[in-house]
């Protein structure tokens, strides 16, 4: 990762962690930290979980790596000016986000919800804007974004975002500043103190894993009651404190090393699907990618009936859970192709997802090379792209979106525009050797 990010955004090397994670160390961990709850433990059945996982994971690597061959830059873009007129640009976006966080608490029961979120997101545009440009200011509007996603992520009680944006500041800064490797180390260590304590922060916010039956399927969890969100906010930070301390003290209960290692564990629920696929419900072939595809170009005013969000519809067909709407999870995007594919035809199929992705991910690269604020977008627009643990229509329902918003923005900010599309912006020509006499330049 650090020698990628010298010239990109190392976009995959983060989604291959994460798919490493929760796909194949998080089951693995299961072994020795198994959880109170036995629907959410694999056991015996890690081997054949892992004889489709363990290929899956080596396919996605390989669709992210062919999607990114002969692509080196023989010039690296020079680093852009901040001019005030693009700095005032990023600043609307940041604005933006910020009022967009306000107007999704008011929209987030009506169709146009999910694009107020999308524009409260354009908050971290703004803020990568200022990073790339190595802008005075962007420290303190991070903290305010980060601020602003710690109380959301609090009140509705979901920190997966929280840490996918706090991943992403990691890659963004990687390829900003070039830190030193001893920097980057103590970095690692921080997160993988905080990762656990982030887990119990949330766990003992939430009340623990959703219980499952183990006869019937059905799950609920535990009903906390009304509680504004300023004072969640401040549990949280109690909580996380305490986890913190546990962690580094190395006092961490049993029960909720379980607990933790569980809520990263994709597995148990592709395991679940492996055993009721096609056993129970015949494979899909192909039916949830198609409503997915149909899902991410029509909006919901147009098409009602179109494929919600919480993976409740396919927990409960191909997995046997039956989930309330308070409750989320789905396949993944493995589980997904398993259910339409099976064990060989998933396997490829998820190398082909990762190099679908990556092939967008491609033609960012050749821009960025001559117009590096393209790597300001790249957050925005992939962040779904990342999780492991989200349905496919989520993925590019999202991914579809942003692209959309992300269009919008800069169609009405002339500057940003310009800067994104004119490789005068920079005075360079686009990644190529003008002269003939110039050396390649090397990277370390």
């Amino acid at each position: 990762m650090k020698y990628a990010a010298a010239i990109m955004v190392p976009l995959p090397h983060i989604a291959i962690m994460i798919a490493a994670l929760e796909y194949v160390f998080a089951a693995w961990a299961g072994l020795y930290y198994p959880p109170l709850n036995p629907v959410y433990d694999i056991g015996g059945a890690l081997p054949y979980y892992l004889s489709y996982a363990g290929p899956a994971l080596v396919a996605i690597c390989a669709g992210w790596a062919l999607s990114l061959t002969r692509l080196s830059p023989l010039v690296i873009a020079p680093q852009p000016k901040a001019k005030p007129s693009i700095l005032f640009e990023l600043d609307i976006l940041f604005a933006v986000g910020l009022a967009g966080i306000v107007a999704a608490r008011f929209l987030q029961d009506s169709p146009f919800g999910f694009a107020a979120l999308l524009l409260g997101y354009l908050r971290f545009v703004g803020v990568y804007g200022r990073m790339i440009l190595r802008a005075q200011g962007w420290l303190w509007r991070l903290a305010i974004a980060v601020a602003a996603e710690v109380f959301l992520a609090t009140e509705a009680e979901m920190f997966n975002p929280l840490l996918l944006w706090c991943l992403w500041t990691f890659g963004i800064w990687l390829y900003c500043f070039r830190p030193r490797f001893r920097l980057i180390v103590i970095c690692i260590v921080i997160g993988a103190i905080l990762l656990p304590a982030l887990q119990e922060a949330k766990w003992r916010l939430r009340g623990g894993l959703p219980e499952i039956d183990i006869e019937t399927g059905a799950a609920y969890e535990t009903n906390r009651g009304e509680e504004d969100a300023i004072s969640k906010t401040f549990e949280w930070l109690k909580y996380l404190w305490e986890g913190t301390w546990r962690t580094v003290t190395f006092k961490l209960p049993e029960d909720f090393l379980g607990d933790t290692v569980a809520r990263y564990n994709q597995g148990w629920i592709i395991t679940r699907t492996m055993a009721f696929v096609p056993y129970i419900e015949p494979h899909a072939r192909g039916e949830t990618l198609r409503s997915a595809a149909r899902a991410a170009l029509l909006p919901r005013f147009i098409d009602p009936d179109k494929v919600s969000a919480g993976g409740q519809a396919n927990m409960e067909r191909y997995a046997g859970i039956v989930l309330n709407e308070r409750t989320s999870m789905n396949l993944g995007y493995a589980g997904e192709m398993y259910v339409n594919f099976g064990v060989t035809g998933g396997t490829l199929a998820c190398g082909g997802y990762a190099l679908a992705f990556g092939l967008l991910f491609r033609w960012v690269f050749r821009r960025a090379m001559s117009a590096p604020l393209w790597w300001s977008l790249v957050p925005f627009v992939f962040f779904d792209a990342l999780k492991g643990d989200d349905g496919i229509a989520e993925v590019l329902n999202w991914t579809t979106k942003a692209c959309f918003v992300a269009a919008f923005a800069v169609l009405f900010l002339p500057n940003l525009r310009r800067a994104l599309f004119s490789t005068k912006a920079y005075g360079n020509t686009g990644g190529l050797v003008a002269d003939p006499a110039q050396r390649p330049v090397t990277h370390p």
